[in-house]
């Protein structure tokens, strides 16, 4: 399938699962009636039908991704008992996947990180998602779906710390850190947001926001010292590319057109928003994404800082749709949303022109089933 075609694929997926998206709709809990079992009914339909479709295409990818050919090697080694800096999780996953297939199978591990990853992101907007069509959208056209191609490790790594944001807004500390810590078994990075995500639930005054910024700066400067330290927690990333660095432009306009949103949305709102019920959540969900816009400008040094990035930027796919909602004016919140979604398909299409770049390397699609397998490593 060349390049063209690929974008169609993609472009056509989207569109369909959004459809499909549409059509599933929140339910009060307890209702017993026969319209509400219907809808549950529905609903489990139309879910079952977006993920089979998002999982089909994700696990009978080949080659896709910056770092799919780096993964069949790791997992070899993993397997063998060489030498790897992957996590134990994802080692012992491999084992076991690969003693019961007999076999290196390494598109069936692809597959299992495809499954879980999607049922977790997927769980989390139709649990915690004022407007599940909403979210879905943004999951899709922001390239979320399409980046758990890349570092699958890492991708399971964010839905469960996504999943957990609820976890911390309920105070629920004990399942919060036990999640993270199962995380952190196939990706240790995810152990930054148990500090952060806890210190993100306070509220913060206009001064903190001021320190922060100072401190990016003196952050910045000192940028040699820090990634000297970064490198000895993720030795593997010294004398490689990942160290090139640079800011992310994309990434950083992305992150300042949702902070626009966020302060025009308070200045909307008023005051009194801050008695509102839902004030917490979107307050949290805010000060996430001031952190996200200092880890992409003053931390861009860092190797793979992206990663950091998402940690605490993935909160869109909630935050958005939940101020959109708290709108009562009708011709507001519709301009609101045209907005939202032109912004969106724009940014989708961008990132689907530039999607067969070094870096990302999803571009052009292929699948197992008509592509010759890797040669696996003699033992």
């Amino acid at each position: 399938m060349n390049r063209a075609c690929s974008v169609v694929f993609y472009a056509a997926i989207a569109l369909i699962t959004c459809v499909m998206s549409k059509k599933v709709c929140r339910v009060t809990v307890g209702n017993k009636t026969d319209v509400c079992l219907r809808t549950q009914a529905l609903n489990k339909l139309y879910l079952g039908g977006i993920f089979t479709i998002l999982f089909a295409v994700s696990a009978l990818r080949f080659g896709i991704g910056n770092d799919y050919p780096q993964y069949t090697l790791t997992a070899h080694e993993a397997y063998v008992g060489g030498y790897v800096v992957t996590e134990p999780g994802f080692n012992y996953l491999v084992r076991f996947v690969y003693t019961l297939l007999n076999g290196e199978y390494y598109e069936a591990v692809f597959a299992v990180f495809a499954f879980v990853t999607l049922l977790v992101f997927l769980h989390v907007l139709y649990r915690d998602s004022v407007d599940f069509a909403q979210s879905f959208f943004l999951f899709m056209t922001l390239g979320i779906y399409f980046q758990t191609f890349n570092t699958v490790r890492y991708y399971f790594a964010l839905a469960v710390a996504f999943c957990c944001m609820r976890y911390v807004l309920e105070k629920d500390y004990i399942r919060f850190v036990f999640w993270i810590l199962i995380a952190a078994l196939f990706h240790k990075s995810v152990l930054l947001v148990i500090p952060v995500y806890i210190l993100a639930t306070f509220t913060w005054k206009r001064w903190m926001f001021a320190l922060g910024m100072i401190a990016g700066v003196a952050c910045f400067a000192a940028r040699g010292i820090l990634l000297e330290f970064a490198l000895m927690l993720y030795p593997s990333y010294r004398n490689t590319i990942y160290l090139d660095g640079g800011m992310s432009v994309t990434s950083v306009l992305r992150i300042a057109v949702v902070l626009l949103l966020y302060l025009w949305f308070l200045h909307y709102m008023g005051k009194d928003f801050c008695k509102d019920a839902d004030y917490q959540k979107i307050r949290f969900y805010g000060q996430l994404n001031f952190l996200a816009f200092l880890a992409a400008t003053f931390f861009s040094f860092l190797p793979v800082v992206t990663r950091i990035v998402y940690y605490f930027s993935i909160s869109w796919l909630l935050m958005i749709p939940l101020m959109v909602e708290k709108i009562e004016d009708n011709t507001v919140k519709t301009r609101v949303r045209f907005l939202i979604i032109a912004v969106c398909v724009v940014h989708f299409v961008f990132f689907l022109l530039h999607a067969h770049e070094a870096g990302v390397g999803l571009l052009p699609y292929r699948s197992w089933l008509f592509e010759e397998r890797y040669v696996e490593v003699p033992l």
